[in-house]
């Protein structure tokens, strides 16, 4: 398609929408990290840092691979819901140890998400 139709593969591109309060929130967040840090150089490596990936189940597309064959790039954006139906599997780790990864149910809450942590059935590998 290159050659005899002069189309070439450009790559479509989700985002989050955002909104106006989010640069607010996050610039608010990186101060109140900075001023934590310069009381305590040390807080940073007792932090339990934690991350998780989410599989959607509404039928969305992962677009790693995806290709638009066009003449030009359209510069496209498709905009997708923040939070569609999912199923989130959760880690975690500090400077010393790391919790396994660990199936949420359902999307939590910060209430519940504190009592999560908290309990004892998450598996440390030290």
């Amino acid at each position: 398609m290159r050659r005899i139709l002069d189309y070439f593969p450009y790559k479509i591109h989700s985002r989050h929408q955002l909104s106006d309060e989010d640069p607010v929130v996050r610039e608010t967040s990186a101060l109140q990290f900075l001023a934590r840090m310069e009381v305590d150089a040390a807080w940073p490596w007792n932090i339990l840092w934690t991350d998780e990936a989410h599989f959607n189940l509404n039928g969305q597309v992962n677009t790693h691979n995806c290709r638009i064959w066009a003449s030009e790039n359209q510069r496209a954006i498709h905009q997708v819901p923040l939070n569609p139906p999912k199923v989130t599997v959760w880690c975690g780790f500090t400077a010393t140890f790391v919790i396994v990864p660990y199936v949420l149910k359902s999307k939590m809450l910060i209430p519940s998400y504190k009592d999560e942590t908290a309990n004892s059935h998450f598996e440390n590998t030290e």
